[in-house]
């Protein structure tokens, strides 16, 4: 099995500041009113603490969740999906999109990806987030478009132990006796078994374990057989983000307000990652021979600015 990464998180100095850039970023996006009654939730919550609750999103979307092992903050404080990349998609979706949800926890991004029309195939290691992320199905409405394994994708195949961690962040594939058994499979094989030869969207979020998913997707990635990854930030991520450059993606984030790509060409922590324009979680990357075929036309492509982390507006 493949050794633990750490996940990128900001230094102790720079914490305040990504809580406070999130927080403005939200207010912008859903507005003051909602953030107040996102914190008298958040209140209520940790007054009742209830054994499961939920949130309604503005879309109508309702997100079930186990409190407080599943609980989603940002979710819960804003009563939206505020992270750029769901504004991105949703600028460009298109009839008969399939997507493919690595590490989709409770459904977030696979509720989200059903509501915008896709075929959607989430993977999930997690037995408890496997229930939760099935009962969020059925009470939206979208079971018939979404297929659900638990499973983990990685580096190798065979069976593993997950261990769920109440901090979700640190649950693990793991070789001791404690966990849950599940299998693990490389994606490449995976795509293979389910006869997908092409996905519009490849998100990968498993809680720093991407460069393994990244390594067991190669051959996919090499063959430009997904058009859109989604992909979450860590350190460990660079070099991964770089080599998968060289198969012919491009590196962005997207930026709402200004309906604008701002792209990403070097690979060092600093440049990725000192220089969002946002609270960014996510990178996209796009392939080239997609961009060119009209996949974000509409949209601004510009170069990331190094003075760029100051314009959130």
């Amino acid at each position: 099995m493949h050794e633990a990464v750490v996940p990128f998180e900001p230094s102790p100095p720079s914490k305040l500041r990504t809580a406070w850039d999130k927080l403005l970023w939200g207010m912008r996006a859903v507005g003051p009113g909602r953030v107040l009654q996102g914190g008298a939730r958040l209140a209520l919550l940790q007054l009742r603490h209830p054994r499961r609750s939920e949130v309604r999103l503005r879309s109508g979307t309702v997100m079930e969740f186990d409190y407080p092992s599943q609980f989603p903050p940002m979710l819960v404080m804003f009563g939206d999906l505020v992270d750029p990349e769901y504004a991105f998609l949703r600028a460009i979706a298109r009839p008969g999109w399939t997507i493919v949800d690595v590490g989709a926890a409770i459904g977030q991004f696979t509720l989200f990806a059903a509501a915008i029309g896709a075929r959607v195939h989430a993977f999930e290691p997690s037995g408890a987030n496997v229930a939760t992320l099935l009962r969020n199905l059925r009470r939206n409405g979208v079971v018939e478009r979404v297929d659900v394994y638990q499973a983990a994708l990685s580096n190798t195949t065979g069976e593993a132990r997950f261990q769920t961690d109440a901090r979700t962040w640190l649950s693990r594939l793991d070789r001791s006796d404690g966990g849950e058994l599940v299998p693990v499979q490389k994606l490449d094989d995976t795509m293979q078994e389910l006869s997908l030869s092409h996905v519009s969207v490849l998100k990968i979020n498993v809680s720093g374990y991407e460069p393994a998913v990244m390594e067991g997707a190669w051959t996919f990635l090499g063959e430009g057989r997904a058009d859109i990854l989604v992909l979450l930030l860590g350190l460990e991520s660079l070099p991964w983000y770089e080599k998968i450059a060289g198969l012919g993606y491009r590196f962005f984030y997207y930026h709402p307000g200004q309906k604008t790509l701002h792209e990403v060409t070097a690979f060092d922590a600093s440049s990725v990652l000192d220089h969002r324009p946002w609270p960014a979680r996510h990178i996209i990357a796009l392939r080239s021979v997609a961009i060119d075929e009209g996949l974000v036309a509409g949209l601004n492509i510009r170069p990331l600015q190094s003075g760029s982390s100051h314009d959130r507006h």
